[in-house]
């Protein structure tokens, strides 16, 4: 007979989810979506159905961008302590903000050489934005059989609900996608990844450019 059955959930894959005090958020969309709407200039005006806009990876040098670059690096220092890290001391080595127009959408993509990556949400529809997290484990999608009901253990998409205020910490190993934006109104969020500081200068910039340019000084 059997003395004792139980589940062990092993490799967990975090995400840390962080929403900010809504009059707080409020306040502070406002400016970032004012300093974004700006960088974009004439070349911003987006069509229904048109690819999304992403201003160069240089957020973080910009002193507009100064108070939400401390939130994101709080985030990586509490995620941090969360998983025992011996070493915090992390830098933001890109941050770009996204305008994504109904239509529009990202495909699945990582974000290589960081430790971690994230998202925060500066203006979404209620209820109508998504993003999609892939389950990282290769053999995962080998067999896929019909299930009575859709759960963490026979699942290989997680969606979490983006807000106005939200700003989220992951792996940055871990895939990711951001559905067809169906709403009426336009979707602004600012990505960014972090490393540890050592690795930063050589390894971690993105190795990409946005299409607009953005003046700013060097950090």
């Amino acid at each position: 007979m059997i003395r004792r059955s139980g589940v062990q959930q092993i490799f967990a894959t975090p995400v840390w989810a962080t929403d900010l005090e809504p009059a707080y958020a409020e306040t502070l969309n406002a400016r970032l979506l004012a300093e974004i709407r700006r960088l974009m200039g004439p070349q911003g005006e987006l069509t229904v159905g048109r690819s999304n806009w992403q201003t160069d990876p240089l957020l973080h040098k910009l002193p507009e961008f100064s108070e939400f670059v401390g939130l994101v690096e709080d985030a990586a220092q509490r995620a941090a302590e969360y998983l025992k890290l011996r070493s915090r001391d992390f830098v933001v080595t890109g941050c770009w903000a996204n305008y994504n127009p109904p239509g529009a959408h990202n495909p699945s993509h990582s974000h290589p050489n960081n430790y971690f990556s994230g998202v925060y949400y500066v203006a979404v529809a209620d209820g109508a934005a998504r993003i999609a997290f892939e389950d990282p484990r290769p053999q995962a999608q080998v067999m896929l059989p019909p299930v009575v009901e859709h759960t963490a253990y026979n699942g290989n998409i997680v969606l979490m609900e983006a807000r106005p205020g939200r700003l989220l910490l992951f792996p940055a190993w871990l895939g990711h996608s951001v559905p067809v934006n169906r709403s009426p109104e336009v979707r602004v969020s600012i990505s960014y990844n972090l490393m540890f500081r050592g690795y930063a200068e050589e390894i971690s910039p993105p190795l990409w450019e946005g299409t607009s340019k953005i003046d700013a000084q060097d950090s």
